[in-house]
């Protein structure tokens, strides 16, 4: 059996406003990867795990790298980041965090 929680008149349940879905918190962060002019995010994969975040894939630069981090930590919401980006050409990736 699934629970759903329970809606009244498009009200948001206790539940929902307490624990808010991590689907959330995951499109905000990559929607701001996304618009940022600073890096090309196109090759990173955004995974929320509760309020943590986890990026994967490839960018450019090292530098890129640091600023998908920053961004992501920036979104409220957001304890820590672990990152398993790569350099885009270059199978090793930067030391995790």
């Amino acid at each position: 059996m699934v629970y759903k929680p329970r809606r009244n008149h498009d009200t948001i349940s206790e539940v929902e406003v307490l624990h808010p879905v991590k689907a959330d918190l995951e499109m905000h962060v990559a929607d701001l990867l996304a618009t940022s002019g600073s890096v090309d995010a196109s090759g990173v994969k955004v995974i929320a795990k509760g309020n943590r975040i986890h990026l994967a894939g490839h960018v450019h630069s090292l530098e890129e790298v640091e600023r998908c981090k920053e961004i992501a930590l920036s979104v409220e919401g957001v304890a820590s980041v672990e990152s398993d980006i790569g350099l885009q050409g270059n199978e090793e990736t930067p030391d995790q965090h």
